[in-house]
């Protein structure tokens, strides 16, 4: 007969002890010790589900056994058997010993065994209430990931699923030097002015890489008050601070096994710089009131639009981090560089806004196109975007695009930088001010600046001493 519970029996009178054992054993395995050291040395080796003890025994008392005993298994029925009514035991036993009898002797042995009976039956609906609250919050952790997890795609989609459009070679020569890393677990640092689409890039990463079918999470690192950066990035524990009231993934447990996307690096406060140089260099977070690491398996890519080496030179951003995240770097180019994606863009847009209201897909004259080309769009494909959202909600149906409905600082005819000059020397214009910005963008890196825009190093050397000439 294979016997489902352990009862230990504690007691320094030898007839007391055997009495408990022949009242157990036919239903119970039984272990026996003579006194409390005896029977703290036995916890320590078999695994036991009741504790019957004596109050009154010579060194260590029931109570003080007990007490200690939870130290060792504090999962166990404890019941204390005396010849005393003392109500200074009877709370000592009940307070200390986490008691749940307390019997007086003398004991019948068949009333003793349907007490132990009736505490196992208690026994065993609190241990069943805490393993289906222990996987009721599990249940509910995982919902709540999944949650974020899916608000996460359904943003993603609404907002960044749109395909790359392009139409110059800035972008292809962009795209094909991501080519080189995308199905790497390497780093990523995307650079460039505010709205050229950096985060549609790095989920162009994403989207080509091993990862695709896990999480991407992307996380404005400026928008993260310094006080809460540990807990939004790193998760908590229940209780590890006041308002913790369960447990909390950050977002690098929200992007394990994927890829976390890091916008706008440069503003992160210190105190993430700091963390984030750990996890990186570690492949571990800590999250608050952890008692050991958690390893985590996450792809970073980040983006900035600042020049994050002058930022190291300035002490604005850890050097270290800076060298962690700088392992493959690219710079994509404002809009006024590849003047040849607007129209494109302009077409995309056009088309989903129409859908998105209902609306005709609206047609340009020919003037309102010029003054689109030709604008420097200082906000880039962003700024493209809400003013083509903004013509399709004005827009007539059937009724051409006139240049009535432009904002007016693109329909004043504001010109390129380089607006003066023959065809030749805008464009030498053009092409130095792109070198310029790509230059600093990557600290200067000659190497890197040339692999981003596709030409040779000595193509960026050369032009450089012409622009030192001019």
């Amino acid at each position: 007969m294979i016997k489902k519970y352990s009862v230990l029996v504690v007691d320094d009178e030898p007839a007391n002890l055997q009495k408990l054992k022949r009242t157990f054993m036919s239903e119970f395995e039984v272990f026996e010790a003579s006194s409390g050291e005896s029977a703290l040395r036995l916890l320590q080796d078999h695994a036991v589900t009741i504790i019957i003890t004596d109050q009154r025994m010579p060194g260590m008392s029931g109570v003080e056994f007990l007490k200690q005993s939870l130290k060792i298994a504090p999962e166990t029925v404890r019941v204390i058997l005396t010849g005393y009514t003392e109500v200074e035991d009877l709370m000592d036993a009940i307070n200390d010993g986490h008691v749940h009898r307390y019997i007086t002797k003398p004991w019948d042995p068949f009333s003793l065994k349907e007490t132990i009976k009736q505490e196992l039956e208690r026994w065993e609906l609190k241990q069943e209430n805490e393993r289906l609250a222990r996987e009721l919050q599990k249940a509910n952790e995982i919902l709540a990931s999944e949650n974020i997890k899916l608000r996460y795609e359904v943003e993603s989609l609404k907002e960044f699923r749109s395909p790359l459009v392009y139409r110059s070679s800035a972008i292809k020569q962009l795209l094909q030097l991501l080519d080189r890393v995308v199905k790497t677990d390497s780093t990523v640092l995307i650079q460039g002015e505010t709205g050229t689409g950096k985060e549609l890039i790095a989920r162009h990463i994403h989207d080509q890489s091993d990862r695709k079918e896990e999480p991407f999470i992307p996380v404005n690192c400026g928008a993260v008050p310094a006080d809460l950066v540990e807990s939004e990035f790193f998760g908590h524990r229940k209780g590890s601070f006041t308002g913790a009231t369960k447990d909390r993934k950050g977002y690098f447990q929200l992007a394990d096994q994927g890829t976390l996307f890091l916008d706008e690096i440069g503003e992160a406060p210190s105190e993430l710089q700091v963390k984030l140089l750990r996890v990186i260099q570690e492949g571990e977070i800590f999250p608050v009131g952890a008692e050991k690491p958690q390893k985590i398996d996450v792809r970073i890519i980040a983006s900035t639009n600042r020049n994050l080496s002058r930022m190291v030179e300035e002490s604005g951003f850890r050097q270290d981090l800076f060298f962690r995240l700088n392992v493959f770097s690219v710079y994509v180019p404002p809009l006024r560089a590849r003047r040849e994606d607007i129209q494109l863009l302009t077409e995309y847009f056009s088309r989903r806004f129409a859908e998105r209201t209902n609306k005709p897909v609206p047609t340009f004259e020919a003037k309102t196109l010029d003054l689109l080309n030709h604008y420097d769009w200082p906000g880039n494909v962003r700024e493209l975007e809400n003013e083509i959202e903004k013509i399709v909600l004005l827009s007539d149906p059937g009724h051409p695009v006139g240049t009535d409905l432009l904002s007016e600082r693109i329909r004043s005819g504001q010109k390129m930088k380089s607006g003066n000059g023959t065809l030749k020397e805008q464009l030498a214009d053009l092409e130095k001010e792109l070198i310029l910005t790509a230059l600093a963008a990557h600290g200067h890196n000659k190497t890197q600046t040339a692999e981003s825009l596709g030409i040779t190093r000595q193509t960026i050397i050369a032009k450089l001493k012409q622009y030192q000439s001019d």
